[in-house]
């Protein structure tokens, strides 16, 4: 008995520590990579984006920038933001329950199409009736939802890596453990910060590859940021999700009519391209594939002037290419 009671105080002073060393992770985090911009309220949640509008106003409609999994909106800021602010007004959204935004009780809020109405409903309290959307993995789902459920307030889309199909397998062990009741709430208040710094490179480095991932990156996009309980639960929320909203959603694709660019390196190994974008462009009529040679996850980081010649394309009104387009070397952003 004195051996288990032993056992059993060890492992609580061990959570203990995990817990007060988590609380303190993450106080660091908000404090170092505090909100940019400003915030909007829709259902009783608020929406955290950075605006930028050139002199003039910008040239054409202007364009919104939805991140994927795992991130938030700073990954837009240290890529293609910039680039595009110097012509087009442009709007980045932390996703709700991501970054600095609120998650709203709702009880589909995982679902892509729930998030493209808040995000919807954000601009057109912001004056905003017509823009280009870009989704970024899983925010390619929130893009594809949107040209399903809201056409008329689209003058295109572009789906960028995007994961809009189901697929074979399931995902991360835990996820499951965030969202069950009692363990997921401790689970994410004391292992996910000390997991998180554990595996975060090798994260990056996956989902960068075969590109080499920015030193740094990390810190950039203010990633400690997601280990707070609250962004890494709604994080396996959407994740665990995911697949059953895709299975529904995939059937629609044909739907949309609106001008869509798909957008993809043939190497990704996060959201493969045979089983997302390649059949969403077959099932989109008059789409334009701009498949990446050599490309992994990340085309916003490698290949960032095609991705703001396409939204200044669709911005602008500018003619679509319907069919395949292959590039091959990787340019600067």
């Amino acid at each position: 008995m004195s051996f288990l009671v032993w056992v059993a105080g060890v492992l609580g002073a061990l959570l203990i520590a995990a817990f007060a060393y988590s609380a303190f992770m993450n106080g660091q985090a908000a404090d170092k990579f505090p909100p940019l911009g400003k915030f909007v309220e829709v259902k009783g949640a608020r929406l955290h984006y950075v605006e930028a509008v050139p002199e003039g106003g910008g040239k054409g409609v202007p364009i919104v920038l939805i991140h994927g999994a795992s991130g938030n909106l700073r990954d837009f800021l240290v890529s293609i933001f910039p680039g595009l602010a110097k012509e087009h007004r442009v709007l980045a959204f932390d996703r709700p329950g991501h970054g600095w935004s609120e998650r709203p009780d709702i009880e589909d809020i995982h679902d892509p199409a729930r998030q493209a109405e808040l995000i919807r409903d954000a601009l057109l309290k912001l004056g905003i009736e017509k823009a280009v959307v870009l989704g970024h993995s899983w925010g390619g789902a929130v893009a594809a939802a949107y040209a399903l459920e809201f056409p008329e307030n689209l003058a295109g889309v572009l789906v960028m890596s995007g994961a809009t199909h189901p697929w074979e397998g399931g995902v991360a062990w835990y996820h499951s453990v965030v969202r069950t009741p009692l363990i997921g709430g401790l689970f994410a208040r004391t292992l996910a910060v000390p997991g998180g710094r554990f595996l975060s490179q090798a994260g990056i480095a996956g989902n960068f590859a075969p590109d080499p991932a920015p030193e740094g990156f990390g810190a950039d996009i203010g990633l400690p940021l997601l280990f707070r309980p609250a962004n890494f639960k709604a994080n396996s929320e959407d994740t665990g999700n995911l697949k059953s909203h895709l299975a529904r959603q995939s059937k629609r694709y044909g739907e949309i009519a609106v001008p869509t660019i798909i957008l993809t390196g043939n190497r990704d190994r996060t959201v493969r391209a045979k089983i997302h974008s390649y059949v969403l462009h077959e099932q989109i009529e008059g789409s334009e594939l701009i498949k990446l040679k050599g490309t992994g996850h990340m085309p916003h980081h490698v290949h960032g002037g095609v991705v703001r010649e396409a939204l200044s394309r669709l911005a602008t009104g500018g003619p679509l290419r319907p069919g395949l387009h292959e590039i091959e070397a990787p340019e600067a952003h």
